[in-house]
């Protein structure tokens, strides 16, 4: 990953450990009051929102919450959101229990739930705001190659672009040669026969292919090669987008396409 995108992921990995930490504070505070209870003191239910919280942390790399390709704004990242509040919830309840043997008050877990899904969400959606303003500057940004210069591709482009998205088109190869020099303000910079030229000249670390389809292996070939990230839309295979998930069947990867989605399939 590059090194600037590091920096902002540890920054907002340790953002989140001080909001949910700081839910636990407040949560105490709106439950009790601004003094320590002599049956639910302060001290001991820090002490466990202290341990809980990088346990939550941890948690939080399993519900993929730090994936960069993901929508912010999107009903499934509230879900992982909320599915993190839930567990939070749960590490603290256990943890306090299993240590001093008592509790104090159900509604306490109730304000924890929702700050802890408030603080994070936030600072999710401004984190995200982070991301674009450094994309802008071309800090933290993958340089990427775009192989194609079909109508497919140029919407591709624009759409990465208007995001701000840290996917950053830089060039654009066409294999048969095009009759553009620019699509949306990206270069094209020539034919197949300048692909390694190009990837010197931009410093390029992601390939994008949305054509030419039999260029394929050799795309992807040099890619695993070099150490640069090969990534590719699932209309360049003749499948429309939403009919394709990912799937592992006995520890091997597929790609599994179906007509009709059932609304179980989004939780199952």
């Amino acid at each position: 990953m590059n090194k600037h995108l590091i920096q902002l992921k540890i920054l907002q990995i340790v953002v989140d450990g001080l909001l949910i930490l700081g839910a636990f504070a407040l949560a105490y505070l709106l439950r009790i009051g601004f003094y320590s209870s002599t049956d639910f003191p302060f001290n001991q239910y820090i002490l466990i929102g202290l341990i809980t919280t990088p346990i939550t942390l941890f948690f939080m790399f399993f519900a993929r919450t730090y994936k960069l390709s993901q929508q912010v704004m999107s009903v499934r990242h509230m879900q992982r959101i909320a599915f993190v509040a839930i567990e939070n919830v749960a590490v603290f309840m256990v943890l306090y229990y299993f240590a001093f043997r008592n509790f104090f008050s159900r509604l306490i877990l109730v304000y924890i739930f929702l700050l802890t899904f408030l603080f994070v969400y936030f600072w999710h959606r401004i984190f995200r705001w982070i991301l674009a303003k450094s994309a802008e500057r071309e800090v933290g940004v993958y340089r990427t190659l775009i192989i194609g210069a079909n109508r497919p591709a140029e919407e591709i482009i624009k759409h990465l672009l208007k995001t701000k998205s840290h996917i950053k088109p830089v060039a654009i190869i066409d294999a048969f040669g095009s009759g553009k020099s620019v699509i949306a303000g990206v270069p094209v910079v020539g034919k197949m026969n300048v692909f390694e030229r190009a990837i010197a000249q931009h410093d390029i670390d992601h390939i994008l292919q949305v054509d030419h389809h039999e260029q394929t292996l050799n795309i992807i070939n040099y890619a695993l090669s070099n150490n640069i990230k090969y990534i590719m839309p699932p209309e360049l295979l003749g499948i429309f987008q939403g009919h394709q998930m990912l799937e592992e069947i006995e520890g091997q990867p597929f790609l599994k396409v179906y007509r009709n989605k059932k609304w179980w399939d989004r939780i199952w």
